[in-house]
């Protein structure tokens, strides 16, 4: 029994499952539309979480999987590479846990559950569906190379807004809705927000292995700092001026309940720029911080802390605009 523990731990770990706050956020926001069709089935809305989750996960590890074969091609061994000191990333793959050989297998099978869901819904709606799919699909694949020309953080939140929203409603009602539609590119700044804050505390490194992110390509981390702050307005200015034309539902300005999520987010930040003594002391208003004594116990409170900010920012900011939808 322990064993299974292990291994599913690891699982989780490999494809850093804490990640999938986007992924649950996408879906909140597809089920509050969704639901209200009439031919929505819950069958049909677990099947479309579990392919989103295979997504998000397999391309969290194709990720990894990309970076150290990239390490590899330059002449270091698993044990050599450092991904800037403290970071997990790829950490069970560098300690070999996993093989390449084994991860290669699992990236097969995370991906081959998306794309017979997408077949699934292409028979029970119409074959437009295998667009969302083949979008999905090629952003995916282009993703370990969009670091090269600033489109990463771009990328992820078109396909966790826009394109996941969009056809995951398509696919569960065969319609497209112009209001969901709208509310997703709110999704797609918080998601950005999320990936930004993360590029933020990766600024040195991302230099040093020349990654270019939106963090570099404003110039400086105050900048960074300003863009943030403009991408956190950008999420509640799409949620007022669509109440305010009468396009969503007014209780949709719960939205507003996160802001002490926002205004943590961007004061640590600039903490962490500027380099003070800080202590961290999760509150409960500012959402989740699991496995916070374990963190602590690793010293990578510091970096978790602001993560995990940004990703309750997301997720909240989902859960909120999805329950006005609703009510």
């Amino acid at each position: 029994m322990e064993k299974i523990k292990t291994q599913i731990a690891n699982f989780l770990q490999l494809t850093r499952f804490y990640s999938l706050g986007v992924v649950f956020a996408t879906c909140i926001v597809i089920f509050s539309y969704a639901y209200y069709c009439e031919n929505f089935s819950f069958f049909n809305f677990i099947l479309m979480v579990l392919a989103l989750c295979c997504v998000q996960m397999g391309a969290n590890l194709f990720d990894d999987y990309i970076d150290v074969k990239s390490k590899l091609k330059d002449g270091k061994t698993l044990k050599d590479i450092d991904f800037n000191g403290f970071t997990p990333k790829a950490m069970l793959i560098r300690n070999e846990t996993y093989s390449l050989a084994q991860v290669k297998t699992i990236l097969v099978l995370l991906f081959m559950l998306p794309t017979l869901v997408g077949l699934y819904f292409a028979f029970i709606t119409d074959f437009k569906i295998l667009i969302f799919v083949l979008i999905g699909g090629i952003l995916t694949l282009f993703y370990p190379i969009s670091s090269k020309y600033y489109l990463s953080e771009v990328i992820v939140g078109l396909a966790f807004g826009p394109l996941m929203i969009t056809g995951g409603y398509y696919a569960l009602c065969g319609s497209f809705n112009s209001s969901l539609f709208i509310l997703s590119w709110a999704i797609f700044f918080s998601t950005i927000i999320l990936l930004h804050t993360h590029s933020l505390m990766d600024w040195e490194f991302d230099i040093q292995d020349g990654k270019k992110t939106l963090c570099i390509l404003s110039g400086s981390k105050q900048n960074a700092i300003k863009a943030l702050r403009a991408m956190i307005i950008a999420c509640y200015s799409i949620i007022v001026i669509g109440v305010a034309s009468l396009i969503f539902n007014p209780k949709m300005l719960y939205v507003f309940l996160t802001l002490p999520i926002a205004t943590k987010l961007l004061s640590s930040i600039e903490e962490y720029i500027n380099i003070k003594d800080v202590k961290f002391i999760p509150r409960w208003y500012w959402g989740m911080f699991e496995n916070w004594d374990e963190i602590c116990k690793n010293k990578i409170d510091f970096f978790m802390f602001r993560f995990y900010l940004a990703r309750n920012f997301s997720l909240f900011f989902a859960l909120f605009a999805s329950v006005g939808a609703m009510i």
